[in-house]
């Protein structure tokens, strides 16, 4: 803490020897992890985004992984220092649908191909979208699962007459699914929102037939069943994997509490303990304040573990995530306000970068998995 007020407080007569010790920092990162990282860091590119660190109380020896979401496209991962250790390019196109693994990471690339592609930049897999099993357009999540198939929100498009809400005959809703990929491209399950809910049954059918639910997230839970997040909805779903059947919904008004209530959600993982753990946006209307937010479910029961309020200056009404990162440990991703914090699970501030950036998520890579 003392050290990071004399910063604050001397920062325009030691920026020359900050700078220095920082670069001396990185050489000493680059050099221990040269075989990991082969990409020449002194040719960085110069629109790379600028991270800023405003509060450091620890240090961490992982790193945090974003990718920049205009063009030029680029993948980073930082230091606790904010400085950038590793870096390839990317498309932009579609910026947001990524996921880190042990030596390698998922994500879309412009084509809608999926991609999986090592921290060297090979690429171990490369599944064409309208090829074989791969015929629906994958948007927001790319996750895999234990046996290395590819399980991945989708882009349906529901044929529906609406001319008794002021559409047309002939209209169309736009809405969320589900599809497992294996490793070439056959699809081995699938799933669709319209099987299980009636888009004609709720309120505001022509206002929501673009996007109808939202779907902004998917994680496997320790059981293998998929967990969903329906941004629109304000409800986390849980799906059996084999069957299709929605195990449980949470969320929206089912939740008496207004307090415990999440609005916007994203990010939905799983903590260290098995907790379920999101990103609750807020909103203007019913609660302007952002939060971490775990629950956990038994006998269709469920009950908060734990919130995190974020202050004013954190509130992000949309896109945004939390991760744990070891025990007593959050990452979240304020994306709105272009800040990343670290703190404990009472709310404490451990760490904060500021950006010029509006990333969608970050992630944390402990050193050992890439």
């Amino acid at each position: 803490m003392i050290g990071f007020i004399l910063d604050i407080l001397f920062s325009d007569l030691y920026d020359d020897a900050y700078d220095e010790m920082a670069n001396i920092f990185l050489l000493i990162v680059l050099v221990a992890c040269e075989k990991q990282r082969p990409i020449a860091l002194e040719n960085l590119p110069a629109d790379l985004p600028q991270v800023d660190i405003l509060f450091h109380d620890i240090d961490f020896k992982g790193h945090i992984f974003l990718r920049k979401i205009i063009s030029p496209g680029a993948m980073i991962m930082i230091n606790h220092l904010g400085s950038v250790v590793w870096f390839q390019e990317s498309d932009t196109a579609l910026n947001r649908v990524f996921r880190p693994y042990a030596k390698s990471y998922v994500a879309l690339d412009s084509d809608r191909d999926l991609v999986e592609i090592t921290y060297e930049g090979d690429t171990l897999t490369h599944l064409k979208f309208g090829v074989g099993g791969f015929d629906r357009k994958l948007h927001h999540e790319v996750v895999k699962d234990t046996d290395n198939h590819y399980v991945a929100l989708t882009r349906e498009i529901l044929p529906i007459n609406l001319l008794a809400h002021g559409g047309q005959e002939a209209d169309t809703i736009r809405y969320d699914g589900i599809i497992k990929l294996s490793a070439n491209g056959k699809k081995l399950w699938s799933w669709k929102l319209s099987d299980h809910l009636n888009p004609l049954d709720g309120q505001h059918v022509l206002e929501h037939r673009f996007d109808w639910g939202h779907a902004n997230a998917l994680e496997i839970d320790r059981d293998g069943n998929y967990l969903i997040s329906f941004r629109d909805f304000n409800e986390i779903w849980k799906i059996d994997s084999e069957s299709g059947v929605v195990i449980w919904k949470y969320g929206a008004h089912s939740i008496e509490d207004p307090e415990h209530r999440f609005y916007g959600q994203h990010a939905i993982n799983l903590s260290s303990s098995g907790d379920f753990l999101m990103f609750d946006n807020g909103n203007i209307k019913n609660r302007k304040m952002s939060r971490a937010l775990a629950f956990r479910e038994q006998n269709q029961k469920f009950m908060n573990t734990l919130i995190i309020e974020l202050p004013d200056s954190l509130f992000s009404w949309k896109q945004g995530s939390v991760y744990q990162v070891g025990e007593d440990r959050f990452l979240l991703n304020s994306s709105m306000r272009k800040k990343i914090t670290i703190t404990n699970g009472l709310g404490e501030l451990l760490w904060m970068a500021a950006t010029d950036h509006e990333f969608y998520r970050a992630y944390y890579l402990d050193e050992s998995t890439y």
